[in-house]
C-alpha cells in the first residue's frame, strides 16, 4: 500500500510540474498574441569558444507583426517589409538584398525576444536573479535534431510575461546572449522604418 501511495504521489508531482510548465508557456504566448507592434532595446554578447573571443554590442528592434521588422546595431542593419530583406554591413559597406523567407531557424525578434518558439521542447527551471530581477528560467531543446540551434535558455518576467534574457547555443558551440534592456509594446511604430534606402557608396548584392 505504501508503494502505491508513493507512486501516486510521484505521479501527482509530475502532473503538477507539467501543469506549471504549460502555464508559463501559455502565459507568454497569450501575451505575445496581444502584441501588434513593439520596440526592443537589447545588448548582444557573442562568445566564440574556438578562438576564445567575445563580441558585445547594443541594438534596437522595431517590429510590426507578423513580418515587418528593423534591427539596428553597430554591426549591421537588417530591414524587411515581409517581401524583401535588406542586410547592411557598415564594415564592408555592402547591402545584401534577398526575398524574405519565413524560416523557423532564422533569428527574428518575435521568435526569440517576445515569444517561445513552437519548434522547441520547453522545461521550466528554477527562479534566478538576472540584473536584479527574479525571473523564471526556461530550458529549450529543438524538436528537430538538424536545427542550427542546439539549445536555448530563456528568462521570463512573470509581471508582464515578457522575455528579459535569452541564450542561444549553435552547432558550432558559439553562444549568443540577448539581454533585453527595454520593451515598449503597442506604442505605434512608423511603417516608413521598413522601407530601406541603401547608403550612396554601398555595394548592392541582389540575390533575388
Amino acid at each position: 500500500m505504501r508503494a502505491i501511495i508513493l507512486r501516486f504521489g510521484i505521479l501527482l508531482v509530475g502532473v503538477s510540474i507539467l501543469s506549471a510548465q504549460q502555464n508559463v508557456v501559455q502565459n507568454v504566448q497569450r501575451m505575445y498574441q496581444t502584441i501588434d507592434n513593439a520596440v526592443i532595446e537589447y545588448e548582444q554578447i557573442v562568445e566564440f569558444p574556438v578562438t576564445r573571443t567575445e563580441q558585445t554590442f547594443e541594438g534596437v528592434v522595431y517590429m510590426i507583426r507578423p513580418d515587418y521588422y528593423r534591427i539596428e546595431s553597430e554591426q549591421q542593419t537588417v530591414v524587411t517589409d515581409g517581401k524583401t530583406i535588406w542586410s547592411y554591413n557598415p564594415f564592408t559597406e555592402q547591402v545584401i538584398v534577398d526575398l524574405f523567407k519565413d524560416d523557423e531557424q532564422m533569428f527574428t525578434p518575435d521568435r526569440f525576444l517576445l515569444n517561445i518558439p513552437d519548434d522547441f521542447y520547453v522545461t521550466v527551471g528554477d527562479r534566478e536573479n538576472v540584473d536584479g530581477k527574479s525571473l523564471i528560467s526556461l530550458r529549450l531543446v529543438p524538436k528537430d535534431d538538424h536545427q542550427f540551434v542546439r539549445s536555448m535558455r530563456m528568462w521570463v518576467d512573470e509581471s508582464g510575461w515578457v522575455v528579459r534574457k535569452a541564450e542561444v547555443v549553435d552547432l558550432n558551440e558559439n553562444k549568443t546572449t540577448y539581454r533585453v534592456r527595454d520593451v515598449q509594446i503597442n506604442v505605434g511604430v512608423d511603417m516608413d522604418l521598413f522601407s530601406y534606402q541603401p547608403p550612396e557608396n554601398a555595394e548592392i548584392i541582389d540575390l533575388r
